[in-house]
């Protein structure tokens, strides 16, 4: 389990998150939502450690992250998969060495042993055959499910996902969804995953967050959006039209 503990983090005179405190559940798909400039990605990033918060507290099962020695967030890190918007693929290297890259960053394996690393994970993805290919001569889909291969290559504990549906057609995010719905629940993972796509919070969340002008506004399930009393969810979550179907039909 990952707990946010009261974190702020201002950029010169903006206040960006205040006094946030959260939790996200091993096995889950704990999404979070919110407007763009709400603070939802500072927060994503403070808990992976790109971006370092004033005050408060993160801990990964018990371990406090924030104030840790370089030694022990590395040991951290090694535990963390990413899957960034776009993909964030190194385009001069192939697919094969983009998902070998963590590989090679941070284990002793030996070459044979990375590669079988790399096939079982493309093949946990469904793409066979493209190891030698580069990021450019593949399709968008493709990328993403070659982002999630790199972000699972160490087998994490955590995987965090900044908006994975973000260029997509709806029928392939539909399958980056259940992707992602799948690898979470078949390793146990703590699955945060950022996003503006309510079609995918509808599909997989199992918890949802919130964040209204920097602070935690609202935590549930999906079945408890459609009863919340928060204005400023109902006003996020219904601006589409597919949302206000979905409201309708659970009245």
């Amino acid at each position: 389990m990952i707990e946010v503990k009261n974190v702020n983090k201002s950029f010169g005179d903006q206040h960006v998150l205040k006094d946030v405190s959260a939790f996200f559940e091993p096995g889950k798909i704990n999404m979070i939502i919110g407007r763009s400039g709400s603070g939802k990605t500072v927060l994503l990033k403070s808990i992976i450690g790109l971006v370092k918060p004033e005050t408060g507290d993160i801990f990964f099962n018990e371990r406090e992250f924030i104030r840790a020695n370089i030694k022990f967030k590395r040991e951290i890190r090694k535990e963390i998969g990413m899957v960034f918007q776009g993909g964030a693929l190194f385009t001069s290297q192939t697919v094969e060495d983009n998902i070998m890259f963590p590989l090679n960053l941070f284990t002793n394996l030996t070459k044979k042993e990375k590669l079988n690393r790399v096939n079982f994970c493309l093949d946990r993805v469904n793409i066979q055959n493209a190891n030698k290919q580069f990021p450019s001569e593949i399709s968008g889909g493709m990328q993403k499910r070659v982002a999630i291969a790199r972000a699972i290559a160490l087998n994490p504990k955590y995987l965090f996902c900044d908006e994975p549906n973000s260029g997509l057609d709806p029928q392939t995010a539909i399958m980056i969804d259940q992707l992602i719905h799948n690898i979470t629940v078949e390793y146990n993972m703590t699955t945060i995953v950022n996003t503006h796509d309510m079609n995918s919070v509808m599909e997989i969340a199992d918890s949802i967050i919130f964040i209204y002008e920097g602070h935690k506004w609202w935590q549930g399930g999906r079945e408890d959006i459609f009863n919340s009393e928060n204005d400023e969810l109902n006003d996020f979550v219904f601006a589409s039209e597919l949302c206000k179907k979905i409201k309708k039909t659970n009245p």
